[in-house]
């Protein structure tokens, strides 16, 4: 009996499963963590305890050509610039500080030598502002394609990284910055390469350049994490539906946002206005804003939205943490609430 449900996973595909069906499957393979490592899979980044005064960072982040990034839509350098901020947000949403990183990179053999250059001055140049080393890595020949693969090592306090198992129910719920900027801009992207000579629009511009260049939230972060004030956290990359969702489930909760609350630019509700669709609902659905949920509990709500005051980060209180029974809701236009049933970006099922 016990061998039956497993060979029913066994005959399925990956697209069945899913990406997140995936990795619950192999971390029920994985026995128990040891007290060196009190944050193991499931969360932004793993946490190793390397001496009494200080935790190790972990994370890593595997970028494929024609899947996560398209040469045809952008520069090499801005494909390195994206592949350092995927992994530094991540640190951002542990509250801790960015050291080093490693480059594995898989190219095929005619690739130019100045595409590759230009990866690593894209990495770099953000990994300079935020003082993170190269350390090493490895290269490879690719018989299709490209593939990048950055493993960033971070540093935080004993015991301070933030997880995204700790919020509680009264909980304010923030977002850092705007949401689905980037998916606009992707959206752009797609249509001026279909029609070579499409005029641009307002705004269009601010939206592509939120794609490619997306800013990691690591000051801020570091802050909450050294603070104490978010209870949980988790950095945006495959969009607030989704990330929302880790979040509750991982601190067995439940959420209720409000739409009319949700951070969106002014060139976002242009770019929707124009398509006739709903600007929020990019906020909910966009995915690789890389920007940072949060919870934060009653008392520290103000300390906080003054603190991105004097930072000059917009930090928008969209919601709060329910009870689980109540699951994850949207209250919309004219207070009418009812679940959240969008989803954002998840591998495997989507084409």
């Amino acid at each position: 009996m016990g061998a039956e449900p497993d060979a029913r996973f066994r005959a399925m595909r990956l697209n069945q499963l899913g990406e997140f069906g995936l990795l619950q499957r192999i971390r029920r393979r994985v026995p128990s963590r040891p007290a060196a490592v009190p944050v193991g899979i499931g969360d932004d980044a793993a946490v190793l305890r390397i001496t009494p005064h200080r935790d190790l960072i972990v994370t890593t982040d595997l970028l494929v050509e024609a899947v996560d990034f398209d040469p045809a839509y952008g520069s090499f350098r801005q494909i390195g610039y994206k592949a350092m901020a995927a992994n530094l947000s991540d640190v951002a949403a542990m509250g801790g500080r960015p050291v080093a990183f490693l480059v594995g990179l898989a190219v095929p053999g005619r690739t130019s030598v100045k595409a590759v250059d230009e990866i690593y001055h894209g990495m770099l140049s953000l990994a300079r502002r935020h003082r993170v080393a190269l350390i090493g890595g490895d290269t490879s020949a690719s018989p299709k394609g490209m593939l990048i693969t950055v493993m960033v090592l971070g540093e935080v306090e004993p015991g301070r990284a933030v997880t995204r198992s700790g919020a509680q129910i009264g909980d304010r719920i923030y977002v850092t910055g705007s949401l689905g900027d980037s998916r606009a801009g992707l959206e752009i992207l797609k249509k001026r390469e279909k029609r070579k000579n499409s005029r641009s629009m307002a705004g269009e511009s601010d939206l592509i350049c939120r794609h490619f260049f997306p800013e990691p939230r690591v000051a801020f972060g570091r802050l909450l994490g050294r603070r104490g004030w978010a209870t949980a956290m988790i950095d945006l990359s495959d969009g607030l539906a989704s990330d929302l969702r880790h979040l509750c489930e991982a601190g067995r909760v439940g959420a209720r946002l409000e739409s009319d609350r949700l951070p969106v630019s002014a060139a976002l509700a242009a770019h929707a206005g124009r398509l006739g669709r709903s600007a929020p609902d990019y906020a909910l659905r966009g995915g690789e804003d890389y920007e940072l949920l949060f919870s934060v509990g009653q008392k520290n709500a103000s300390a906080v939205e003054t603190a991105a005051k004097r930072t000059g980060l917009s930090v928008t209180p969209i919601g709060a943490i329910v009870p689980r029974r109540r699951g994850i809701t949207v209250v919309g236009p004219g207070g009418r609430e009812a679940p959240l049933t969008l989803r954002g970006y998840e591998h495997f099922t989507h084409p």
